[in-house]
């Protein structure tokens, strides 16, 4: 399996462009998948430096309905006409942030059902697309974030949009999450779960530690994120790359503890698992 990180919030190759977003492509023996589109066509354009050919990618996978993941996808006819959308029936719903007083569209533009509209597969349940490709789906939570809102009458987010990617290999399972709405130790327990006497191999993607993206303030205490290492370092995983929403200051705190356990994934990196 090789994972690539097409955009990401910082960067590793000075000839890339990092955005506030993320964007991953993952090549299987079964298919190709982009794992979310970023806020915009930059992910198209970093693929295109890296020569990666996104007209080969089999499907698309939206972990939730927040702009900076699904924004990208109004741009992915421009090359790819064929690929399936995986996305739960509520990421297409109206999501805010609210900054002050202020409440900010954070959600998906209008058009993207009527220009995908043969191509969205909703995810309602856990299915398997391909033999060992799971995407699992996530009840709501109350793992509130208090900035964060939705629906027309703007209430708070329960992530209700949001589902995680799950893919076996030889050393267990590999766990892709977008932000990590759910709480990324709650995502790991129900994917242990899912898997019985299967540890995790591999966990790729954002732990929302961020507050205030524009500002990168911290959106929990230095306490809780510490605690959540702990916790994740008691858990049966091998290793975690965590980007884009954990923020520097949130994976700072998280390095002390989880120490080689942890790496950083910026625009550019590759891995390539078994």
């Amino acid at each position: 399996m090789r994972i690539v990180s097409i955009l990401e919030n910082t960067k590793q190759d000075k000839n890339l462009t990092a955005k506030h977003g993320l964007s991953l492509y993952i090549e299987t023996d079964q298919l190709n998948i982009i794992f979310d589109t970023g806020p915009d066509k930059t992910y198209i354009k970093n693929a295109q430096k890296m020569g990666i050919d996104l007209n080969k990618v089999d499907i698309v996978i939206i972990s939730h309905g927040h702009s900076d993941h699904i924004g990208g996808l109004k741009y992915l006819n421009e090359i790819n006409q064929e690929a399936k959308v995986y996305l739960s029936p509520h990421a297409l719903d109206s999501h805010w942030l609210k900054l002050g007083m202020y409440y900010h569209n954070v959600g998906v533009t209008r058009d993207i059902k009527n220009n995908f509209e043969n191509r969205l597969c909703f995810v309602e349940n856990d299915i398997e697309i391909a033999k060992g490709i799971h995407i699992i789906t996530l009840n709501p939570t109350n793992e509130y974030t208090k900035n964060l809102y939705k629906g027309a009458n703007k209430e708070l987010d329960d992530f209700d949009h949001e589902i995680m990617l799950v893919i076996e290999n030889q050393n267990g399972i590999v766990l892709f999450s977008g932000c990590s709405h759910h709480g990324i130790v709650n995502m790991s327990k129900i994917a242990l779960e899912k898997f019985p006497n299967k540890k995790i191999d591999v966990i790729i993607g954002g732990f929302h530690l961020i507050g205030i993206p524009i500002i990168n303030t911290l959106g929990k205490t230095n306490k809780e994120i510490s605690y959540l290492a702990d916790t994740l370092n008691e858990m049966p995983i091998n290793s975690i790359y965590s980007c884009h929403c954990t923020g520097a200051k949130g994976f700072n705190i998280l390095k002390r503890i989880l120490q080689n356990k942890l790496q950083p994934f910026p625009t550019g990196k590759e891995i390539i698992l078994n």
